[in-house]
């Protein structure tokens, strides 16, 4: 453990200075749309389980914009997704950079002609395309692609990313000169403060308090008459976002700085990461404030496992030691990319009269967990490791059971579903009746979310317990799934409203364990069909189909418990 320890850090030490040291070609890559930039998602900004890796440009809620390179290269790999980037172009150039462009609509060129005959020659929609070096060339200011919605883009956009082609680490577009203007600051939303556990004391409790904030005379302040009192190790984390003149977008800020009388105690600039470095999210963000109060809690100190590499002097953790009785003025200020700025400021009184206060208790049987030791529970109907490198920081483990009916076992409930997992746990479980045999394949492990809503894990037989492995805690059981997928038509080209021309659209659900695989076919023939995940919907392009005839429909949907659906039809086209 001590020598993974030192290589992360080792590891971090490295991407941090490279991070400080690099210069960017400037005006060296173009926009990739003929309009004037509006940036709707920033880069670094916290998604729901990972940093944003690029920018997310405005292309007016419409499809079907032309994308162009943004310099000179050649097109070296091409990948369609259901989910994800959905139609992706990537593009080498001859400085060492690579440009990347999702959520396509369709590419352009003899891209299309070899996407199509690679999808026809695998029959499968889904498809990754590594062309030969130099085989397809672009020039700068090419149309190469027309904007999109694919993948699990929600609106209408273009996502762009330039990236280290020797590492693949994205890095800040705006690093590179690309024309936009911004002169709105950032805002704050929220403030929490943190005591250590079993370190620290925040207004007479243990536990962590979120303030409102208000912006007086341009500078924003906690919302609250009471004087913020605490003792102990503390640390402090903000939400807050920036906006442009030009869009509603919420956006992440780009650099922040948390001050402690006059000195700067923390700070970090989002420049680039690595994509491995997105499963440590939740060391930089708080997982409870994200989870329970769907806020985007950022961290103004760092845990010990926090290896990303935003953080410019790797000797300052961030941490207030709060020993002696003083008022402590507490300054944050955060920063766009254009330079435009906001301060928060407050004072935070060091009391040691705190010191009496009770620590909260933790449920009987309870056992710390570190993230250099884990722990194995063993029990009738339950069994749980917890490896070491699975949690963030110190926190307790406890588990319980409740009967419940619905299920094919106990509900457990293990761990606190609010202490972020950063590697898996593993999960087993034993039925408490009797499952035959035939029955076994469709039984998965599920975890309850809000409003009692199934997450589906999976899971394998290892004797008389279902296992999987998970990141995350919460309350699991054990479902069975024997309902096939569900199969509707939604448009066929002679329907009375047939404004979408030569298209055939159905739309393809499952009701637990999701969508495994799927087969079209037209005339007994396969054919291309497209799958939007997000919106559950199969698509068909009938325009190279003869005309002015009856055609057969033909589709199979699997999903992952081996629940198998066939639904044929006829159209005219």
């Amino acid at each position: 453990m001590i020598n993974k320890r030192l290589y992360l850090l080792f590891s971090f030490l490295l991407s941090a200075l490279a991070s400080q040291s690099q210069n960017y070609p400037r005006n060296y890559f173009s926009a990739p749309l003929d309009t004037p930039l509006i940036i709707t998602g920033s880069f670094g900004e916290i998604r729901n389980n990972h940093f944003h890796s690029g920018l997310d440009l405005s292309t007016g809620e419409m499809e079907g914009v032309p994308v162009m390179a943004a310099a000179e290269g050649y097109i070296s790999r091409i990948k369609v997704s259901a989910e994800g980037f959905g139609k992706a172009l990537y593009i080498t150039h001859p400085n060492g950079y690579v440009t990347v462009y999702a959520h396509l609509q369709k590419f352009n060129g003899p891209v299309t002609e070899l996407v199509l005959k690679t999808q026809y020659e695998k029959q499968q929609f889904e498809t990754e395309i590594i062309p030969k070096a130099k085989e397809y060339r672009v020039k700068k200011g090419e149309i190469i692609a027309y904007s999109g919605n694919s993948g699990g883009s929600m609106a209408p956009h273009l996502h762009f990313e330039i990236r280290d082609e020797k590492t693949e680490e994205p890095i800040n577009p705006l690093h590179f000169g690309l024309p936009y203007h911004d002169n709105v600051p950032p805002v704050f939303k929220n403030v929490r403060i943190f005591p250590s556990l079993q370190e620290g004391i925040v207004m007479k409790t243990d536990s962590a308090i979120t303030y409102d904030v208000q912006e007086i005379e341009g500078i924003y302040t906690l919302n609250t008459p009471l004087d913020i009192m605490a003792i102990g190790r503390i640390g402090i984390g903000f939400e807050a976002m920036d906006k442009t003149e030009y869009s509603d977008s919420e956006l992440g800020i780009y650099s922040a700085e948390l001050i402690l009388n006059s000195d700067t105690v923390y700070s970090w600039t989002y420049d680039r990461f690595n994509f491995n470095d997105s499963k440590h999210i939740y060391s930089h963000v708080d997982y409870r404030s994200a989870k329970r109060d769907h806020i985007k809690m950022e961290r103004c100190f760092r845990l010990e496992t926090n290896t990303l590499p935003f953080y410019p002097d790797t000797s300052k953790y961030g941490w207030l030691e709060l020993h002696e009785d003083y008022a402590n003025d507490v300054r944050m200020v955060v920063s766009d990319f254009a330079g435009n700025k906001s301060v928060l400021s407050f004072i935070l009184i060091a009391n040691s009269s705190l010191n009496n206060n009770a620590l909260q208790e933790y449920p009987k049987g309870s056992a710390m967990i570190t993230p250099e030791k884990g722990i194995a529970v063993r029990k009738a109907e339950l069994e749980v490791v917890i490896p070491s490198g699975a949690v963030y920081e110190n926190t307790y483990y406890w588990d319980s059971e409740s009967k419940n009916t619905e299920f094919l076992s106990s509900v457990f409930r293990v761990g606190n579903a609010f202490d972020a997992v950063m590697n898996p746990i593993s999960v087993s479980i034993k039925p408490n009746r009797t499952i035959e045999e035939k029955l076994k394949s469709k039984a998965l492990i599920v975890s309850i979310a809000e409003y009692g809503k199934q997450i589906p894990h999976g899971g394998n037989w290892s004797g008389a317990f279902l296992n999987t492995k998970v990141r995350q805690f919460g309350e699991f059981a054990i479902a069975l799934d024997t309902i096939p997928p569900s199969i509707e038509k939604v448009y066929f080209p002679a329907d009375m409203n047939s404004y979408l021309g030569g298209k055939v659209q159905v739309r393809i659900k499952d009701n637990l364990s999701g969508i495994k695989s799927y087969t079209g076919k037209i005339d007994g023939k396969w054919h291309l069909f497209e799958f939007d995940a997000k919106n559950h919907m199969l698509e068909a392009d009938l325009s190279f189909l003869p005309t002015n005839k009856e055609h057969s429909i033909e589709l199979t949907v699997t999903d992952e418990r081996g629940n198998t659906s066939e639904w044929k039809s006829v159209f005219w086209f």
